[in-house]
């Protein structure tokens, strides 16, 4: 796979093997300018991936807000909107999301952190909404990183 298909596919690997590189040649080669910082290139470039992988997990987090609020707002009117956040949020995570981030994804994680927040968001109902969420994720990355988004199935999955 050459470098540039490499970008559009998986900006992650690329941005790692890039940075790798640069390190490679820093230590390597002699004669290079003194004004030609690699650390801080490779780091920088390295800082790239790492941002796009941040941004998916950030998607992933919103959506479990969302999936959430549709549980703990079952009937509210404002469950269209929130349906169609879902998608919007996963239109933009698949348009960051790379191969190589799939193990790098905690999606454990990141529900335990969206379960919490919004616990902590539902104050007097706390308790009451508790038991209706799953303390351990409900899904898997398989069911995010699809073409579509089915918000209606996937809050179905979260349980009674």
């Amino acid at each position: 796979m050459s470098s540039s298909s490499l970008y559009d596919d998986d900006i992650l690997l690329w941005s790692e093997q890039q940075a790798e590189a640069i390190r490679r040649l820093g230590a390597t080669t002699r004669n290079l300018p003194n004004e030609l910082d690699l650390v801080h290139v490779a780091e920088d470039i390295e800082s790239v991936g790492r941002s796009e992988l941040a941004a998916v997990k950030s998607y992933l987090r919103l959506i479990f807000l969302h999936l959430i609020k549709l549980v703990a707002e079952s009937g509210s009117q404002a469950a269209p909107h929130w349906h169609g956040e879902i998608v919007g949020f996963h239109s933009e995570m698949m348009e960051r999301y790379s191969p190589s981030m799939r193990q790098r994804i905690d999606i454990g994680a990141i529900w335990r952190s969206a379960r919490e927040q919004s616990l902590l968001t539902y104050g007097d109902t706390r308790v009451q909404l508790a038991s209706r969420l799953p303390t351990q994720c409900p899904f898997a990355i398989d069911d995010f990183i699809a073409p579509q988004i089915d918000g209606f199935v996937l809050v179905e999955r979260m349980g009674p």
